[in-house]
This record gives C-alpha cells, structure tokens and sequence, in this order.
C-alpha cells in the first residue's frame, strides 16, 4: 500500500488545520513537537495526514497552540465526523476510568465553549 492510501480526508484536514494554527503561532514543527512531546517526524506526519494521531495528543496540541480543540474537527461534514469519532472511540477503549473522567470533563467543557 502506498502512502498516499495510508491517507483519508479526515486526518488531511486535521492535519492542515494544526499546521495553519502552528504557523499563525510562528512555531515550527520542532518547536511544537517539544512543547507536546513526540517526534518532529511525529507532527509532520499529523500535519501530512499519513498519521491518524491519538486524541490525546490533538488535545495537547490545541492546548499548546491555546486553540478550542473544535477547530481542528469543525465542518468536517457528516461522514467525517462519524469517521472522527470511531478513530476517537477506538483511541480510548484502553484508558482508565480516570482518563476516561478526564475525557468526558474536557467533553464538556468543549460544548460549552461559544466558538461563534
């Protein structure tokens, strides 16, 4: 399978999204990839679309860019977002009942949180 199949119009978005906030915050990849603690090969593949990244770690990424998680996922269009949320179902099936917590609190937060 080639690279380019290893892609899917979710993660190209969400990928394209982070590098646009990455750059509006004038960080390059190493930079980024210091604050959250992967790889700068790591980000680059996010930022390419070829990883389908951890929620975990869009979450640490927001939070270092200071953007609601939202905008890397908003408008992706139904099909997207049933996509986006069994990568995320499958991403914590292992987690603890603490990160679970954890999970459903930041939850919250996001949809009360006014991006208009």
């Amino acid at each position: 399978m080639s690279k380019a199949e290893n892609r899917n119009d979710v993660n190209i978005k969400i990928g394209e999204r982070i590098r646009h906030y990455r750059t509006k915050a004038n960080l390059t990849q190493d930079e980024l990839s210091e604050r959250i603690g992967i790889s700068q090969k790591h980000l680059s593949r996010i930022e390419s679309g070829y990883h389908n990244s951890h929620f975990v770690t869009i979450m640490e990424i927001a939070k270092a860019l200071n953007v609601p998680i939202d905008v890397f996922a908003e408008d992706l269009g139904e099909n997207a977002n049933a996509e986006l949320i069994n990568i995320i179902v499958s991403e914590i099936g292992d987690m603890s009942s603490g990160q679970l917590k954890m999970i459903r609190d930041n939850v919250n937060v996001i949809k009360n949180y006014d991006v208009r």
